[in-house]
């Protein structure tokens, strides 16, 4: 009697995916099935926010972001010594402030688009060209 209380049901045998016809659908090694999205997001083709990123594009994100913002930090530094000490012209003090403010716009962007497939990488690219025109516009101020 004790012996029965203690017992496991018997495990399920483990079946195979199948198509909605019933077959079963093979994968290629190193594939896995796709999570299933809203509805809505399959007839759009988009995937929905509740998706996570993948580890590696997440990873380039936050690389490319990184290169960024350390070259930002060089130019912004020598922006700043050039301001102090009496060289930048007038123009060059609103300019970079704004300039700034859409590169960091633009990379806080992607982080937050993070999980679509390309998004990210289309504003770390204008972000990258928001701050060459920052590097422009340094060395002809000073």
């Amino acid at each position: 009697m004790a012996s029965e209380l203690f017992t496991e049901p018997a495990a399920q045998p483990r079946r195979s995916p199948t198509d909605r016809a019933g077959a079963p659908v093979t994968l290629r090694p190193g594939l896995r099935p796709r999570q299933r999205t809203a509805p809505d997001a399959e007839t759009t083709g988009q995937e929905t926010a509740g998706d996570e990123p993948r580890l590696r594009q997440l990873m380039g994100v936050c690389g490319w972001a990184a290169v960024l913002g350390g070259l930002g930090l060089v130019i912004g530094i020598r922006g700043f010594i050039g301001d102090l000490m009496g060289f930048a012209p007038g123009w060059y003090e609103p300019t970079m402030i704004v300039t700034g403010a859409v590169g960091i716009g633009l990379t806080v962007g992607a982080f937050v688009m993070v999980h679509r497939r390309r998004l990210p990488y289309a504003l770390l690219g204008a972000a990258t060209g928001v701050l060459l025109i920052a590097l422009i516009l340094t060395a002809n101020a000073f």
